[in-house]
């Protein structure tokens, strides 16, 4: 979400030198990133004395201008700490102290990607450009292209990555639901439905699999986060859950149909286009969600029949 934000940084100071200050994996997502000059690592430290160690180093860098799009407690620790005489970041409760420029965001349903570069305008920088950027390599391209041949998946084959996981019970939707969706997808379509996950979340695979009828891609060994993005890079069409691999194919400018459950879709879907589309269902408690008090009726309540017609529509402009 804020790979925009770097990019609009670069092209109104070229001659700046841009850190980016990250944890890992994330860093994967910008490590071949044209608009930055570093990459620095935090690693949770195991003392104090790391801690002090660690935000001395971030101040006698002597930044000019520190701005921390993440706003919890511990970003905006180092943002003051940082020293830098120009500290931007989101006035949220507790932290705006930490800031010689806290900024305001409209309450409602905006692009998360649009309320990290409203943090720019403090620098006089305006955008309506929120395209999200994830940058492949070689051996990334070279990767997913040997495994698309282990696969026996040929050029003309019409592939669906398919990832029903997330670690977070709200944005889940039913395994045996994912199932009807992928079987009709391989009976209407002749799909190939290749599943996407991530370290741990192999279960959630395994039961949509058990549910199915049709087969599906055989298993792989579970890529990296840039390996997934040269993945998708080479399907036709991305649908599952709200996470991470939705994002890569928005990245990637792959047409996505992405479930909402507690989220509201407009926070996470980029606005005013038609290649990227979700679906959700509020049930009258999304704007004061009472969760884990209820029985996630924003999930349960979207059926199979609505995500078809969806997708049919989605497919119809690909075929």
């Amino acid at each position: 979400m804020t790979t925009p934000a770097i990019r609009l940084l670069r092209e109104s100071f070229p001659e700046a030198n841009l850190t980016f200050l990250t944890e890992t994996p994330s860093d994967q997502v910008l490590r071949e990133n044209p608009f930055l000059d570093e990459i620095i690592l935090y690693k949770k430290s195991k003392s104090i004395f790391q801690s002090v160690y660690f935000l001395r180093k971030v101040r006698n860098r002597r930044f000019d201008c520190v701005i921390d799009f993440f706003g919890n407690p511990r970003s905006s620790l180092i943002t003051a700490i940082s020293g830098a005489p120009i500290k931007i970041g989101f006035r949220f409760r507790g932290r705006s102290i930490a800031y010689s420029h806290p900024v305001s965001i409209k309450e409602g349903l905006t692009y998360a990607a649009q309320d990290k570069t409203k943090l720019l305008e403090e620098l006089g920088i305006f955008s309506n450009n929120y395209c999200l950027d994830f940058f492949e390599n070689e051996k990334d391209k070279n990767f997913a292209k040997k495994l698309f041949y282990q696969l026996g998946i040929k050029d003309k084959d019409f592939v669906i990555s398919l990832s029903p996981v997330s670690r977070q019970t709200y944005k889940v939707w039913p395994p045996e639901r994912f199932a009807k969706v992928a079987d009709w997808l391989v009976k209407n379509y002749s799909a190939k439905i290749l599943f996407l996950y991530g370290p741990g979340e192999k279960h959630f695979v395994d039961n949509v699999r058990l549910s199915m009828k049709q087969v599906a891609l055989p298993e792989y060994d579970i890529p990296t986060l840039s390996e997934t993005l040269s993945i998708l890079n080479r399907v036709n069409l991305h649908f599952g859950n709200d996470n991470g691999p939705m994002h890569f194919a928005i990245a990637g400018g792959i047409p996505t149909l992405a479930i909402f459950g507690r989220p509201w879709a407009a926070n996470w879907t980029p606005p005013h286009q038609i290649r990227h589309q979700s679906i959700e269902f509020d049930p009258g408690c999304k704007s004061k969600c009472i969760y884990p008090k209820c029985n996630l009726e924003c999930l349960t309540s979207i059926s199979v029949e609505s995500v078809q017609t969806k997708l049919e529509k989605i497919i119809k402009t690909l075929i």
